[in-house]
């Protein structure tokens, strides 16, 4: 772990240069304390399908309606691969399902932070979806990477770690990190970017006066049943002590193989039909078990987690959702 000085130094840079102010004042969530437990979702959005990218989001947006009407809301929404710019046909991808969430008469704040790109042009990033106020928001950026998609194509990329500390009547604040580690990289490349995230989230909550439970989910491209894939995860779980939601839920190591039915597959779920590669436009390959919702500080027993948009016609990106309830303490 890093000295103290250079603890201060970092978080000093957090807020001075990362912080990211969300006011808020219309989002608000009294009924998870009524409930006993919050509901967190996480989902993929696929930045390079254009043409059905409207529909797609209709169809998470319809799929929150439904979970609200039902007494079951999606109090947080992480997104990964969030697009904006001319390119992209639109100024920001979860804006616009955020305006198709308050079309249904459902309130959200909406943090993001741009990862790579140029603004205006085209650009990703990552963001956060509360129903709760949000305080504010910090991020960092992860190791710059090389990643090679295909056949030698050489593109560097930038990722990050955002995190949103949201307040929740009557419970307290949670803090919730969402982020997006390479893909086309070496095992060995995405443990470094994931021991980045491990130093920030140990920044922020070092920084943070007392205790408080914490959400961590995102795309983390590892997957168990891939020879060398272990690391990131066995660093989430072992060494900061996080519990892995599904994995918990359904008491399952090999949670995406054909014993357990595939049915904790999140990327390139069989008949998916955006799960192709780019430039062959082949199938993406066998299903895989890379997104996560990871929870330290809350009820390991009072945790219920399911892979959604995982069959047809409910397909919204290449990647399914994992919605994860996590009981209060």
């Amino acid at each position: 772990m890093k000295s103290i000085r250079a603890k201060i130094i970092t978080v000093s840079i957090i807020f001075v240069v990362s912080l990211l102010w969300a006011v808020s004042s219309s989002a608000q969530c009294p009924d998870i304390s009524t409930r006993g437990h919050l509901n967190v979702m996480t989902i993929n959005l696929l930045f390079s399908e254009i043409k059905d990218r409207q529909i797609r989001l209709e169809r998470i947006a319809a799929f929150v309606k439904d979970q609200a009407n039902s007494g079951e809301p999606v109090d947080f929404i992480l997104l990964q691969e969030v697009v904006g710019g001319l390119l992209s046909k639109t100024v920001n991808s979860g804006q616009d399902l955020n305006n198709l969430l308050a079309q249904k008469g459902l309130s959200y704040k909406l943090s993001f932070k741009l990862a790579n790109g140029l603004p205006g042009i085209l650009s990703v990033g990552n963001a956060i979806l509360s129903r709760c106020e949000i305080v504010y928001t910090l991020s960092t950026i992860l190791p710059f990477v090389i990643e090679e998609p295909f056949q030698g194509l050489m593109v560097p990329l930038k990722r990050n770690v955002m995190m949103s500390r949201v307040k929740v009547p009557n419970v307290g604040n949670i803090n919730v990190y969402n982020t997006h580690l390479c893909a086309f990289c070496e095992p060995g490349t995405r443990l470094q970017q994931a021991l980045v995230m491990a130093d920030f989230i140990d920044d922020v909550e070092s920084f943070i006066w007392g205790t408080n439970p914490i959400i961590l989910g995102g795309d983390f491209n590892t997957d168990l049943l891939v020879p060398g894939e272990s690391d990131v995860y066995n660093l989430i779980t072992q060494q900061l002590g996080f519990i892995d939601s599904y994995a918990e839920s359904h008491n399952c190591t090999d949670c995406c193989s054909q014993a357990q039915g595939f049915g904790g597959c999140t990327f390139a779920v069989s008949g998916n039909p955006y799960a192709f590669d780019l430039f062959t436009h082949l199938p993406e390959g066998p299903p895989e078990r890379i997104d996560y919702i990871f929870t330290k500080g809350f009820s390991p027993n009072k945790i219920n987690s399911s892979v959604v948009f995982d069959i047809a016609p409910n397909w919204v990106s290449d990647h399914s959702a994992v919605l994860t309830r996590i009981g209060l303490n």
